[in-house]
Formats: structure tokens, C-alpha cells, sequence
């Protein structure tokens, strides 16, 4: 957006690229590491580092006006409520697609599209009758309301967008008209606010009301439009960190409103969150080419990749399963070894599956509810130490009262009897049967732990299913 000053400001580019490259990203993305924030890791934090970044920045620029002897008037208040309001429902509309732009929540109801429509329309008005306000006080005549002179007005910018424009057509209307609001209204005086803008109330409300309206009308549209996309696109939690990024921006551009000798001091910041962006970016690359090298087992690649990043060896994949994980998952054995030596962290569910008890013990002594926790993918840190044949972590679990009858959340539908087969470990399927697991229940494609067994062959883990009651 062509800034108010005359200029692209830097910060507003970055920090609309930002946007635009974080906005669309899932929310399991938003966990993934490989980068951080100062001490604080993970993608999410590049959202959520940068309002910080902006948040002082504003504060630090307001600071330097009042040390300057140069606060920030009545009037720029106003306007930066508005400024803030506009931001506010840009941040909505930030990767909307032009059919959601256009889908009506309910047969009768605006969508999108034709509420920006008004939005604009609307305010094109408003700031006819506040420039013919101004004019007649600066000229000492009456102010009347003027019908053809605020189409004039009003097509100062460029003509209006038409009804059915695409979104990026009509936010770049938008983008216009709100640069010639800021244009014509950063220069207002406070002892101005008083003039009289004719429109078709028979009060003939002052500039002051104006700008008030300018920003309650562009609130309770943005309000309309949240309700639309509720239902047409609802959003993901980065559509939320963006519209505080937006806002924070504000906050920023608004504290330079009367104060353009400031405008330097964004510059550093700007410099920041652009190389951010290409750091986020490469580390999301890195973290796929990761996984793709942990899958095909290539320990010389995985030992490369977090040699060179040492933050990749926490990275999650696109259905948060964390590389250590991955690694078992394949029975990569070396390349968990690899990863666990680079200072990959064990949680409570790898260290159920790779059989570190420590941790499981640290676990259960901080909460003993920990034994029944159900990891991303679905499954408990007993089914885990059952399918991968940690003994003396299933029966740690087992003593310590790990539910023998839990289902896995997820589309297989196990229970432990059915890990433990998988796992052929005959100890491990005798020590889940003594605590009362059900021999004879049916996973979700239907199959018993003793159909398992029977095809696995595995006469051993048979006969303590048979003895415990199984059938075929």
C-alpha cells in the first residue's frame, strides 16, 4: 500500500508479505520447528515475535514524539482509529479466495464482496462531506450539503470499484480511498474537527462526528463480514495472529501520523522481518527434506541437515509426528540414534516407543494421569511401548494403572492386545493379558489380537491368547 507520506513504507511491505506467506498455513505448520524467535521456537513464533517487534516499536515511537515536544493531536487520535479499524478488516480478507469472496452465508445475506461494495461507497461519502466541511470553513462560508460536488469529490482518487469486481480489484480500491483519507486528514487540525460536514442529516454533524462514523461504520461492517466468513471460511489460528500483526502495524503507522522525520526508525524492523520471512521459508524447506530423508533412511542426509540446523532435530512433520518419531515409525534405528545424539527432545510418547523409562518415569511422577496421555497420531504411551516391544516400559505403565482397554484415537481403532500382538512380543501380550485386556476385542477393521496372531504365525503369543479365553 502506497503509504500517506508518499511513499511504500518498508514496514508495511514486510509486514504484509509476512502476511501473505504465513496467513495460509495450517495449524499443525504453525508447530513445526527449525527456526525461533530469540530463545522461543517454532514457525508460529514468526507471527507471534513480530507483533512483539511492533508492539515496541510503537511504543518507542510514540516515546520519541513527546520527548520531541511533538504528541500526537486530537485529530491524529481519531485517525488512527480509523487507521487501525481498516487494518482490522484487511486482516480478514488476507488470502481469501474469490469464491469465498463471493458466497453468501445464507440465501438473502451480502456476501463478502458486497459488503466491501458498501464499505467503500460509503466512505467515499463520508469524505465528500468532510473536505466540503473543511473547504467552507477555510473559505468562512456555509456548508451545504452539495450532491454533485461530492461525486466530484469522491472521484478524486479514481472511479469507484464496480459491484462484481474480483477481491484484489476491490482492496485495491479500497487501498486507494483509504490513502486519500489519510492524505487529506493527516494534516487536520484540532480547532478544524469543529466544521460543520453536511450529508443528510438535518444536524449537519461536525468533522469530529464524521471521522467517529467513518470508523463505527467501518467496525460494525467488519463485524458483517466476520460473521460471513465464519460460516463461508472459517478461521485457522494464523488468520488470527494476523489480524494482531495488523493491528500492531497500525498501532506503528498511526504513531507517525504529524511525525514523517520518524519514519527511519521502522527501517531496522522492516530489514528484520523481511529476512525472517526467508529464514521461515528455508527452514520449512529444510524440515521437508528432512522427513523426505528420514523415510528413504539416509543417515548421512539427516546427520547433514541438523549439523547445519541444529533446531531441525525437533521438527514435526505436516501431521505433527516429530522426526524422532518418523525415525521409529520407519525403524531407522541409526537415524534416531543420530537424532537423539544431535539433542533431539524424547517426549513421553517416543520414550514410550524407543523404551527410555527415565522419562516415562519423569512423567508419571510430575502427573500420574500421564500414563493414559494420547499422542497427536492417536495413540497411548502403553499401545506405543506395546507395537514397538519396550518391555519394561509396558509393564511400568501396566503397574501404574495405563487404561489396558483404551482405543486409539485414530482410524485403526487399537487397543493395547492389539499393539502387543503387532508387536510379537510374547512377554509383553502376557503381561497385557494379566492386567485384563480383552482377548477377544475387535480393532477397527474387525480383526481379534488371535487372527493376528494366527496369521503372524506366532504360536507362542496363540496359545496365551487361547488360554486366556480367545476364540477365532
Amino acid at each position: 500500500m502506497a503509504m500517506f507520506w508518499g511513499a511504500d513504507l518498508p514496514l508495511t511491505l514486510a509486514v504484509e508479505r509476512l502476511a501473505a506467506a504465513f496467513g495460509g498455513l495450517d495449524d499443525n505448520t504453525l508447530d513445526r520447528q527449525g527456526w525461533s524467535w530469540g530463545e522461543y521456537g517454532g514457525v508460529r513464533m514468526a507471527l507471534i515475535g513480530t507483533v512483539q517487534d511492533l508492539d515496541d516499536l510503537g511504543a518507542e515511537v510514540l516515546a520519541l514524539r513527546h520527548a520531541t515536544g511533538n504528541p500526537p493531536t486530537i485529530a491524529q487520535r481519531l485517525l488512527a482509529r480509523h487507521h487501525s479499524a481498516y487494518w482490522n478488516l484487511r486482516s480478514l480478507l488476507v488470502g481469501l479466495s474469490d469464491a469465498d469472496f463471493t458466497k453468501p452465508p445464507a440465501e438473502g445475506e451480502w456476501p463478502v464482496q458486497t459488503t466491501l461494495f458498501h464499505v467503500i461507497r460509503t466512505e467515499r461519502g463520508f469524505l465528500a462531506t468532510i473536505l466540503l466541511g473543511l473547504a467552507a470553513q477555510r473559505s468562512g462560508t456555509e456548508a451545504t450539503f452539495d450532491g454533485e460536488q461530492m461525486m466530484v469529490l469522491t472521484f478524486r482518487a479514481d472511479p469507484p470499484p464496480a459491484e462484481n469486481d474480483s477481491s484484489s480489484q476491490m482492496l485495491s480500491a479500497y487501498a486507494r480511498l483509504h490513502e486519500l483519507v489519510l492524505q487529506e486528514m493527516i494534516g487536520l487540525t484540532d480547532g478544524e474537527l469543529t466544521a460543520r460536514a453536511p450529508f443528510w442529516e438535518a444536524a449537519q454533524p461536525s468533522v469530529r462526528f464524521r471521522l467517529g462514523r467513518f470508523t463505527a461504520h467501518l467496525h460494525e461492517h467488519t463485524v458483517q463480514i466476520e460473521k460471513t466468513l465464519a460460516v463461508v471460511a472459517p478461521p485457522t489460528e494464523a488468520r488470527y495472529h494476523i489480524r494482531r500483526l495488523y493491528h500492531a502495524l497500525a498501532e506503528v503507522e498511526s504513531a507517525l501520523f504529524g511525525a514523517p522525520d520518524l519514519i527511519e526508525v521502522c527501517a531496522d524492523l522492516a530489514t528484520v522481518i523481511e529476512r525472517r520471512i526467508d529464514a521461515v521459508l528455508a527452514a520449512l524447506a529444510e524440515s521437508q527434506h528432512l522427513f523426505e530423508a528420514i523415510r528413504k533412511g539416509d543417515g548421512l542426509e539427516v546427520q547433514r541437515l541438523v549439523t547445519q540446523n541444529r533446531q531441525l532435530v525437533n521438527a514435526t512433520d505436516a501431521n505433527r509426528l516429530s522426526a524422532l518419531m518418523t525415525a521409529v515409525y520407519y525403524n531407522q534405528h541409526a537415524i534416531v540414534q543420530i537424532l537423539r545424539s544431535a539433542g533431539a527432545e524424547v517426549d513421553l510418547f517416543a520414550a514410550a516407543a524407543i523404551g527410555h523409562l527415565p522419562e516415562v518415569e519423569a512423567h508419571y511422577q510430575w502427573n500420574p494421569k500421564t500414563v493414559n496421555w494420547v499422542a497427536h497420531d492417536g495413540f497411548t504411551p502403553l499401545q506405543l511401548a506395546c507395537f514397538f516391544g519396550q518391555e519394561a516400559v509396558a509393564r511400568y505403565l501396566l503397574e501404574r494403572g495405563a487404561d489396558v482397554h483404551a482405543v486409539s484415537r485414530n482410524a485403526v481403532g487399537i487397543q493395547p492386545i492389539h499393539a502387543a500382538v503387532a508387536g510379537r512380543n510374547a512377554a509383553i501380550v502376557e503381561a497385557v493379558v494379566a492386567a485384563g485386556a480383552d482377548v477377544n476385542a475387535r480393532q477397527t477393521s474387525g480383526n481379534t489380537p488371535l487372527e493376528a496372531a494366527l496369521e503372524n504365525r506366532d504360536e507362542a503369543i496363540e496359545q496365551i491368547l487361547r488360554n486366556a479365553g480367545a476364540t477365532a
